[in-house]
């Protein structure tokens, strides 16, 4: 594990894994999420793979990172990581939340994204929920029990106890005004009319038991010439529960570029 200082001096966390000398892929996790969400995908990719999996500002191990957390600003702290790793160009992935910051950075500094491959993303236009869903969401900031039976249902089946063990983790870490910052950052984004203005390759994976009609609608087909593939047995939490199928489809995805 390591760390660099983000523009404004805060220290942020990633683990840097495989080969130098290729094209260095950056893991970006969702909400009260970390980089160990990853694990399983780039244990994957490592041997033949860069792969960099970032603890976001606020969550994980650098969850003690001052604000503002917003996508806006995570994007930012991406070009402060690149710059102290020398990664441009680099292929971002992101999980959800990580999936709107990877769409806002490759609109911010097209010339340092070869690549993005969108896993059950939020679009750029931010989700509209329901007040009684909205008010389940804020209720899990700062309660991993509450955190851990919601996510749970984000599975298309009943997770393995050490998966369950890296969500709650991830979200016990978080601190409660991390989330609810950050929820009400990428709930309420509105830069659709930008994100159709990106002609990085795209790759936007959504699981079946994830309405990946919405993944298609409001990402898949507002970047022009993205690919979408539905990954099934698969809910929100695509990373855990079909690491070996995500790492083969990025491995194909970057053999294409």
């Amino acid at each position: 594990m390591a760390s660099f200082h983000a523009v404004d001096g805060a220290e942020l966390v990633y683990a840097d894994d495989g080969p130098h000398g290729t094209i260095p892929l950056l893991f970006l996790h969702g909400w009260q999420g970390s980089k160990e969400i990853w694990g399983p995908v780039t244990q994957r990719l490592r041997e033949r793979r860069r792969t960099i999996a970032l603890d976001l500002r606020g969550f994980g191990g650098s969850n003690a990172a001052p604000g503002p957390h917003a996508v806006e600003t995570f994007a930012d702290d991406l070009s402060a990581l690149i710059a102290a790793l020398d990664l441009d160009p680099l292929v971002v992935v992101g999980h959800s939340m990580g999936a709107a910051i990877a769409q806002r950075f490759a609109i911010d500094r097209p010339d340092a994204v070869e690549g993005l491959v969108l896993v059950s993303p939020v679009p750029a236009s931010g989700v509209s929920l329901s007040p009684k869903t909205e008010a389940l969401f804020r209720a899990t900031a700062g309660d991993p029990e509450k955190a851990n039976a919601w996510i749970a249902g984000l599975f298309s089946r009943e997770p393995a106890p050490e998966t369950r063990a890296i969500v709650r983790a991830a979200a016990a870490a978080t601190p409660a005004a991390v989330a609810l910052e950050s929820f009400d950052s990428w709930t309420r984004l509105h830069f659709a009319d930008e994100a159709a203005t990106i002609d990085t390759p795209t790759l936007v994976l959504a699981g079946a038991a994830d309405r990946p009609e919405f993944a298609r609608e409001r990402v898949a087909d507002v970047i022009a010439g993205a690919r979408f593939e539905i990954v099934p047995d698969a809910g929100h939490y695509l990373p855990l529960e079909q690491p070996a199928r995500v790492a083969a489809l990025v491995e194909r995805f970057i053999d294409g570029l």
